[in-house]
């Protein structure tokens, strides 16, 4: 079964299409996935890790962010012209498969139920972004905090996150100095402890809590 839980809901007659074409990946921190402004030469399927879509305008900040659940390429999947308006790349490093842009778009193109699978993805996808938007805008730095680390939890296998505080000033557009004294906070209360490059989610109910209703789970509305 595949580790990537998008590819292991297609039917058997579906995941054929792709299987040929599908190449196993390693994806190290940092790796670029997509390029901002750039045609989409390849589409991947996350098997493990974390990878990360941002907006850019001069102060980066993340927009989405897929792992274990999804792909990358959604403009493939939209029948747009490959091209994105936003940068992605590996946060967490770990491993996936690969696919040509246009060898996915000859297999959408011959199965209906194909697309409909992706589509769905795109569409949860979408609103990940929107719920995010709504957490940047109406949320403290805490509770943003709190909901990035337990969406990075639901995608990786472990309750250590290898992250730098500046690394997560970056993700959620604010001031380092904002994000120490979040994780401070979160670290007061027992709910993470952390160290240079690192943080470990201690209690992950009391962090939901902490998150203060702008946490969504995978594949929740």
């Amino acid at each position: 079964m595949a580790s990537n839980w998008l590819l292991s809901r297609l039917s058997r007659a579906d995941a054929r299409l792709l299987q040929p074409h599908l190449k196993a990946v390693d994806l190290p921190v940092r790796r670029q996935l997509e390029a901002r402004k750039k045609r989409v030469e390849d589409v991947y399927f996350l098997d493990a890790g974390l990878a990360s879509v941002v907006a850019d305008d001069g102060h980066p900040i993340e927009v989405g962010m897929i792992g274990r659940e999804g792909m990358t390429g959604l403009s493939v999947v939209l029948d747009g012209d490959y091209s994105t308006i936003h940068e992605t790349f590996m946060q967490i490093g770990g491993r996936g498969q690969c696919i040509s842009a246009g060898k996915l778009r000859e297999a959408i193109d011959a199965s209906t139920t194909l697309h409909q699978v992706l589509l769905r993805f795109a569409h949860d996808f979408l609103i990940q972004a929107t719920q995010t938007a709504l957490a940047n805008g109406r949320s403290n730095i805490e509770e943003r905090l709190a909901r990035w680390l337990l969406m990075a939890n639901d995608r990786v296998d472990s309750d250590e996150l290898k992250l730098t505080q500046e690394f997560l000033a970056i993700m959620l557009g604010v001031r380092r100095s904002g994000v120490t004294v979040a994780l401070q906070q979160l670290e007061r209360i027992g709910l993470i402890s952390h160290r240079r490059g690192s943080i470990t989610i201690l209690d992950r109910q009391a962090l939901v809590t902490s998150s203060n209703g702008t946490y969504c789970p995978i594949g929740e509305r």
